[in-house]
C-alpha cells in the first residue's frame, strides 16, 4: 500500500525530472544520480493530502527507501537502488544547534549553522566483502555504527587472516565537518553549539570553513560498541543549501546571460556599476569605479620562464574615521561572487594565511585563512594597521606571487591565493596630514605598500555643497536614491561571468600607445627632475586595469577608452599619495618609502657634513656648524635640525652629547 503512495508522488511530481537526471547518468557507476525534491512546495502538500504529514521527518530512513523503489519501478532503470541518492532541500522549519535535544535523533531535521572546521575526505566501507586466501570462500559484514567486523575464521578451512576484498565491497567517500550557530541567532553571552556533520558521495568537498550553511539531514547516534548512558549525536546530510552565494552554488541561467549581454552592450555599463557599490554612501565615484575594475580584474599571465604576472588589482583606503571606509568594503562584500571579510585588529599571520593543526587523530592538517579562502575571489581587510608588523609580513608573497608556502609540523605545502585585496586604514594620529608620506602615518612597510596597485586618501573636509548632498543621502526617506542600479545578485554573476567568459585580452594599438606615452612622458620627467615618478611595477597596474576595463564589457580587445579609463584611476590616486610637498612633483619613492628625492639628497649632504665635521672636536660635529655648512648647499636651518632628528631615530647619527653628532658604524 505504501509503494503505491511514492509511485503516485514520483508520477505527478518529479517524473519527468528524474528522467532528465538519469539520462546523465555514467552506466560504469562513476556519478551516483542525485535526485532533489523540495520539501516545502512538493512533498509536504502531497503528504498532508494524504494524512500523512509526520511520516518523513519521523520515519526518513523509510521515506527514502520507498521513493528510490518508486523510482526504479517507475523508471525502469536499471540502476541498484543503494546507488541512488535522494536529495531533500527547502524544509520548511529549521533548528538551530542548541534546539536540537533527544526528541529529534533518527528524525529528519534542517540545521542552520556557520562551517568551523573541515577535515579532509576519507574512503569508507559501506558493505564490506572478506575473502579467504586459500580457499577463496567469501563473507559479508555491514557497517554498522562506523565500524566493520571483520570474521574470526574461515568457515572452510579455519584460515584466520582473511583478506578485505575492494573490488566487491561497496565504498563510499565521506567527510567530517564541524558546523556551530550562526552567531547573530545568539545571545550576547550565549556561547555557539557545536556539531559534527558527515558528508558522503557528491557532498564531500563543497563546503569550506566560515561558509554559512543549512545542512539538511537525519540525526543519529554516534556508534560504539559498548553505549555509554550519555550519547554523543551527529547529523548524517542528506543535503546542503548555502545561505550566502558563492560561486560554488551560483547558477547562471540563459536568461541570467542573456541580460548580462544586454548590460555589457549599453554605453552606461560602467556607471551603472559604480553606482550599483554602495549607493546610500554619496561620492567616492573614482573609488567605487576603481574598484569596479578590481572585481572584473586583468587577466593572468605565465611566462615561457615559468613566472607568473598577476590580473588581480589590490586597493588601499586610507583617510580620517568616520568616512565610510569599513562601509564600502561591506557593501563590496555584497556584490563580490567569493569575499572574504577580516579585521586587522582580530586577525593573525597564521588567520590571514594559513596554520598548521592537529587533528583528533593525530596527524598535523592545514587549516585554511582569509586569503587561501578568497581563492578566486576578493579578501576584504578591514583596519589592516592594526594588524602586528610581523603579520602583515605573511602577506608579501600572496599578494605578488598568488601563493603561500606553507613549512610548518612536518608539512610542506603551496597554496594558492588567486585573489584581489580591498584593504582601508586609519592614520595613527587620527587625522590624515597631506605634509606627510602615508608610509609615515599609516605604519606599513614599503615593500607591502608597494604591492597595492591603487591607494587612494580620504579625507573629511568641510565643503558646503558636498556636505549639504551628504545630509541629504543620509536623511531621506527616498528608498530608490539608496537602491542599485544593478541587482547585486545579478552584479554577481555579471562578475562570474565575465571573469569565466573572457579569457584573454589583448590591447589594440592605440590602447598600448597611450600607455607607453604615459609612461615614457613620466619616465622622462623623472629623469629631469632627480624624482621617480613611475615604475615598472605602476605600467603593470596600468596593463590590469585596462584589462578590467575591456571584460566589464565582455570584450576580448582592450582600446583606447580602456587605456584613458585606467590612466584617469592611476593619476587620481598618485595625485593624493605621490606629490612631494616640497617640490610639487610627483614622486613615486616618497608614496612607497616616505623619503623623497629632495630628501635622499637632502639626508646625503648632512651625513656628509657630519662625517666631515666630526672630528673637529672630541664630541663630535656641532650642530650650529652642521646648520652653517648645509647653507653653502641651500638648505635651512629648520630642514637641517628636522633631517639630524629623524637619521637619529633611525641609528643612522647618534649624539654623544647633546648638540653633537657622530656617524653611525655598522
Amino acid at each position: 500500500m505504501m509503494i503505491e503512495v511514492w509511485r503516485e508522488f514520483i508520477e505527478n511530481y518529479c517524473k519527468d525530472k528524474i528522467n532528465e537526471i538519469l539520462s546523465k547518468y555514467d552506466e560504469d557507476g562513476h556519478v551516483k544520480p542525485s535526485i532533489e525534491i523540495d520539501v516545502k512546495n512538493r512533498l509536504r502538500n502531497f503528504l498532508y493530502s494524504r494524512n500523512l504529514e509526520d511520516l518523513f521527518e519521523k520515519k526518513p530512513d523509510m521515506v527514502i527507501n520507498m521513493i528510490k523503489s518508486a523510482v526504479k519501478d517507475i523508471c525502469k532503470t536499471h540502476i541498484d537502488i543503494r546507488d541512488l541518492n535522494v536529495r531533500f532541500v527547502n524544509l520548511p522549519r529549521r533548528f538551530l544547534i542548541k534546539d536540537l535535544n533527544h526528541r529529534f535523533i533518527n528524525r529528519f531535521v534542517s540545521v542552520e549553522g556557520i562551517v568551523r572546521k573541515v577535515y579532509e575526505p576519507k574512503p569508507v566501507l559501506r558493505y564490506a566483502v572478506f575473502e579467504c586466501p586459500n580457499c577463496l570462500a567469501r563473507y559479508g559484514r555491514e557497517e554498522e555504527g562506523g565500524y566493520v567486523q571483520r570474521p574470526f575464521k574461515c568457515e572452510r578451512c579455519g584460515e584466520r587472516n582473511l583478506m578485505l576484498n575492494v573490488d566487491e565491497s561497496e565504498l563510499t567517500d565521506i567527510q567530517k565537518i564541524q558546523i556551530q550557530d550562526l552567531p547573530e541567532n545568539l545571545e550576547s553571552s550565549e556561547p555557539p553549539k557545536l556539531l559534527d556533520v558527515y558528508l558522503y558521495e557528491d557532498l564531500t568537498g563543497r563546503v569550506l570553513p566560515g561558509d554559512k550553511v543549512i545542512i539538511n539531514g537525519i540525526l543519529r547516534i554516534k556508534g560504539t560498541k559498548k553505549f555509554r548512558a550519555e550519547l554523543d549525536v551527529y547529523l548524517e546530510a542528506n543535503s546542503i543549501e548555502f545561505i550566502d552565494q558563492d560561486v560554488r552554488n551560483i547558477q547562471i541561467t540563459e536568461r541570467d546571460k542573456e541580460e548580462i549581454r544586454r548590460l555589457a552592450k549599453r554605453e552606461d555599463i560602467y556607471d551603472l556599476l559604480i553606482q550599483s557599490i554602495a549607493p546610500s554612501i554619496h561620492g567616492y565615484e573614482t573609488i567605487k569605479e576603481a574598484i569596479v575594475l578590481q572585481l572584473f580584474g586583468g587577466i593572468m599571465r605565465i611566462n615561457p620562464d615559468g613566472t607568473k604576472q598577476r590580473g588581480d588589482i589590490h586597493i588601499l583606503l586610507v583617510g580620517d574615521p568616520a568616512t565610510s571606509k569599513s562601509q564600502i568594503l561591506r557593501a563590496v562584500k555584497q556584490v563580490a561572487p567569493r569575499a572574504i571579510l577580516a579585521t586587522g585588529y582580530a586577525s593573525t599571520g597564521a588567520g590571514l594565511t594559513a596554520t598548521a593543526v592537529k587533528a583528533e587523530d593525530g596527524r598535523w592538517t592545514l587549516e585554511a585563512g582569509a586569503l587561501v579562502l578568497a581563492d578566486r575571489g576578493i579578501a576584504l581587510i578591514d583596519e589592516i594597521e592594526k594588524m602586528d608588523k610581523k603579520d602583515r609580513r605573511y602577506m608579501l608573497e600572496s599578494l605578488e606571487q598568488m601563493t603561500i608556502s606553507i613549512a610548518k609540523a612536518g608539512i610542506n605545502a603551496t597554496l594558492n591565493t588567486r585573489c584581489s585585496v580591498l584593504a582601508c586604514a586609519n592614520p595613527r594620529r587620527g587625522r590624515f596630514d597631506r605634509h606627510e608620506p602615508i608610509v609615515e602615518q599609516i605604519d606599513l612597510d614599503p615593500p607591502l605598500l608597494s604591492r597595492f596597485d591603487l591607494i587612494f586618501v580620504v579625507l573629511d573636509e568641510p565643503d558646503d555643497v558636498r556636505d549639504k548632498e551628504i545630509a541629504k543621502t543620509i536623511l531621506t526617506s527616498d528608498v530608490k536614491t539608496k537602491t542599485p542600479k544593478i541587482d547585486p545578485d545579478l552584479f554577481k554573476k555579471y562578475v562570474m561571468y565575465a571573469r569565466n567568459e573572457v579569457r584573454d585580452i589583448v590591447l589594440d594599438e592605440k590602447a598600448e600607445e597611450k600607455i607607453v606615452d604615459f609612461y615614457i612622458k613620466l619616465r622622462m620627467k623623472s629623469k629631469e627632475q632627480g624624482a621617480i615618478a613611475i615604475t615598472a611595477r605602476q605600467l603593470e597596474a596600468l596593463r590590469r586595469l585596462a584589462e578590467a576595463s575591456a571584460k566589464v564589457r565582455l570584450s576580448g580587445i582592450a582600446t583606447v577608452e580602456d587605456a584613458e579609463r585606467a590612466i584617469r584611476i592611476f593619476e587620481e590616486s598618485m595625485r593624493q599619495i605621490a606629490i612631494d610637498p616640497e617640490t610639487g612633483k610627483l614622486d613615486i619613492d616618497f608614496a612607497i618609502s616616505g623619503v623623497s628625492a629632495t630628501q635622499r639628497d637632502r639626508i646625503a649632504i648632512i651625513k656628509n657634513i657630519v662625517k666631515d665635521l666630526e672630528e673637529t672636536t672630541v664630541w663630535g660635529a656641532p650642530e650650529e656648524e652642521i646648520i652653517e655648512k648645509a647653507k653653502e648647499f641651500k638648505i635651512l636651518g629648520g630642514k637641517v635640525r628636522e633631517t639630524l632628528e629623524k637619521l637619529t631615530q633611525k641609528g643612522e647619527l647618534y649624539r654623544p652629547r647633546y648638540g653633537y653628532y657622530r656617524v653611525a658604524e655598522y
